[in-house]
């Protein structure tokens, strides 16, 4: 049985130059609330990051693109050949899937065939930019022909937000994963916070240029969770436009230190991962400092 204590997550990460999570509906653009301007990435885009860096390092990951004969598998069909090649009884599925594999242990999964709905107990909310956030449409000649016998180069398009800094909440539930049976142990969280960190440093593509800057973990004694945790306020030099690189701005953790007072009963300790780069103001001495 899990005896993981419950804790929240706050990450602040940015991308620079880069589309951190295109909406395929509407030209693949970044997603963007068109009421604020504020970009909004997808719990599954941050997710993926660290669902990568485990695959990366030969953990067990059931979402996953797996090819066979050609044609990339259904949930169902994954599901299907892990029962098959470890000899697994549907009614056994749900256990071996929380015990073998680190993602679904963590944030849960649906599987169609046998039925098994499975609630993770770290949960990881849509994140939104702190700031209004530009967007570019992006031209460039391409190094072949869009087709044979043509006499140019093939034109790409693609759009890109030049800069945007991120906040994202992640919660971790101990009463979920006991009401579910999962033992989820502290070096599976741990397993996830340096999946998180490095699987955004590492993942890196065309369109994927991102660093995650600040995180900050707070255990609880109890679950008397807060549900937000959006203690940490950035202080920008530019208008929010113009922003461009993390020197121009300064992240505060002295609401941060005032939430801890309020809730020191319930609070076994806060740990603050941060990046070399970010300039910090109001550390508290009781703070734990780690570095990304």
């Amino acid at each position: 049985m899990s005896n993981t204590k419950s804790r929240e997550f706050l990450l602040i990460w940015d991308s620079i130059m880069s589309n951190p999570n295109g909406d395929m509906l509407n030209e693949n653009r970044p997603r963007q609330d068109e009421v604020t301007g504020q970009l909004e990435v997808s719990d599954v885009r941050v997710k993926r990051f660290a669902r990568e860096e485990w695959i990366n390092k030969g953990a067990k990951v059931l979402v996953q693109t797996v090819e066979e004969k050609g044609k990339i598998q259904t949930c169902q069909k994954r599901v299907e050949t892990i029962q098959k090649s470890a000899n697994i009884k549907d009614d056994d599925i749900e256990k071996y899937l929380t015990d073998n594999y680190i993602d679904v242990k963590l944030f849960g999964a649906v599987i169609t065939k046998p039925k098994r709905d499975i609630l993770g107990p770290l949960q990881v909310a849509w994140s939104k930019s702190v700031h209004e956030a530009q967007i570019k449409f992006m031209q460039g000649n391409a190094a072949y022909a869009s087709s044979e016998g043509k006499s140019q180069a093939s034109i790409w398009t693609k759009y890109i937000s030049p800069y945007a800094l991120f906040k994202t909440y992640a919660v971790y539930n101990n009463l979920v994963a006991k009401k579910q049976n999962i033992n989820v142990e502290d070096k599976d969280i741990e397993s996830f916070i340096e999946a998180l960190i490095d699987g955004m440093k590492h993942y890196r593509s065309t369109s994927k240029n991102q660093m995650p800057r600040l995180l900050v973990e707070v255990i609880y004694n109890n679950s008397k969770l807060d549900g937000e945790l959006d203690y940490i306020d950035i202080i920008k030099d530019v208008e929010d436009e113009e922003l461009r690189n993390i020197d121009q701005v300064q992240i505060d953790l002295s609401k941060l230190s005032r939430y801890y007072d309020l809730k020191k009963d319930d609070i076994e300790k806060i740990v603050i991962y941060t990046h070399p780069s970010v300039k910090l103001l109001n550390i508290d001495d009781r703070f734990e400092l780690k570095t990304i």
